[in-house]
């Protein structure tokens, strides 16, 4: 996802697609960014500011097709980590399937935790 930050709002302005190819665990599809997508990601950065755009990436999005919106542990994973060194970093999941369901779409927005937070705030 491309877009930049205005005080407290994200603003999403475009999307570009990661080559990832698609795997299969337990029967559905998963994907694991490695090194070539993050590659990609930081020559299409580069390749964007030459021509001009402004933008920066402010997160990234899939889908979870008839499985609803929310991060595995393995999305967790790559979003802290993307958060650690890009932050602010937004994820974004879709349901195709069950939006076509609903009429509407089905979709989540996500950040996570830094490793070892600890909620000091909540009663005891």
């Amino acid at each position: 996802l491309q877009g930049k930050i205005d005080g407290h709002t994200m603003i999403v302005t475009d999307s570009f697609a990661l080559p990832i190819p698609a795997g299969m665990d337990r029967g559905a599809a998963h994907v694991n960014p490695g090194q070539e997508a993050m590659e990609y990601m930081v020559q299409y950065t580069e390749l964007i500011k030459d021509v001009g755009k402004r933008e920066n990436v402010v997160g990234w999005y899939h889908s979870h097709p008839g499985y609803g919106c929310w991060l595995s542990g393995i999305d967790v994973s790559t979003q802290r980590t993307q958060q650690q060194f890009n932050d602010p970093f937004i994820a974004i999941v879709v349901d195709p399937v069950r939006s076509i369901g609903a009429g509407k779409v089905e979709i989540g927005a996500f950040r996570t935790f830094p490793e070892g937070y600890t909620n000091n705030s909540q009663a005891s």
